[in-house]
């Protein structure tokens, strides 16, 4: 799962994403009779291509897979994640994805994030609002969304480009 990270970091949105669907429980359950594991929970590991049972998930229940999976899709993927300076919104997505939305609690503030996403990219932000007002971007690749007071709710409309 840390390879999905690396991935995006790197902007190789294509390998992420079938990295993530190599480990998505939902994916691989398809085939439970190959898959052998239940297909409800994130295994520790899926047997390689050099394996004789390949494809075979192994240690589940016991492992923390299921968090790096959440992360791995959540701060990476869809890339909000949180840092020192607020709420960074750096997608590496699959360029046929029209956008996607998210809630989010960060510092005690509730985002309601919706990434759109119409140019058909994978990653690189091209603008954002919050509350109807623009944000500036600096030169990251993501935008760096503001702390807000806890107990506060935002709209955030980030568009890729």
């Amino acid at each position: 799962l840390w390879a999905i990270q690396a991935e995006c970091m790197l902007g190789r949105n294509d390998k992420a994403w079938q990295l993530y669907q190599s480990f998505n429980p939902i994916a691989r359950g398809a085939d439970p009779d190959h898959y052998t594991v239940e297909p409800y929970v994130t295994p520790g590991n899926v047997d390689g291509p050099d394996s004789p049972n390949f494809g075979r998930g192994g240690w589940t229940w016991y492992s923390g897979s299921a968090a790096w999976l959440y992360k791995a899709g959540l701060e990476w993927i869809l890339g909000i994640r949180g840092t020192t300076d607020g709420l960074l919104v750096d997608p590496c997505i699959p360029s046929s994805w029209k956008g996607y939305a998210v809630t989010r609690t960060f510092r005690g503030a509730v985002y309601h994030i919706r990434v759109e996403n119409s140019g058909g990219v994978c990653t690189g932000v091209r603008s954002a609002e919050s509350d109807g007002r623009e944000l500036v971007k600096d030169a990251r690749r993501g935008i760096v969304l503001p702390v807000f007071p806890a107990g506060t709710e935002h709209r955030i409309t980030v568009v890729l480009g």
